[in-house]
């Protein structure tokens, strides 16, 4: 249970930071306009504010060596599903500006 707590926190984390860029924020979103400097402040901070949460988290529950193996396993995992998840959106939203 507390590492579904770890995968979660890193999930929205990574999200975040890859949702503070303006490409991505683009094809998940759809709007033609531009992201907002706040915006991507805001995305930028809470993203790295919930991975130190998570890899302290980690850390205070499991000690320093295996709570880092957890941190940077979890992370792993997360941003190859990140990885494969941006680019699936990618090459769905190329197919419908081809379509339409």
């Amino acid at each position: 249970m507390l590492i579904l707590l770890q995968i979660m926190l890193q999930l929205v984390g990574f999200t975040l930071l890859s949702l503070s860029l303006q490409r991505y924020y683009n094809h998940v979103f759809s709007q033609a306009l531009g992201l907002k400097k706040s915006t991507c402040i805001l995305c930028r901070c809470a993203g790295f504010a919930l991975l130190i949460v998570a890899a302290i988290h980690a850390i205070s529950l499991w000690g320093n060596s295996l709570g880092l193996v957890y941190v940077f396993a979890t992370a792993t995992l997360i941003t190859t599903l990140l990885a494969v998840l941006l680019a699936y959106i990618t090459y769905k939203s190329k197919d419908n500006r081809q379509i339409n």
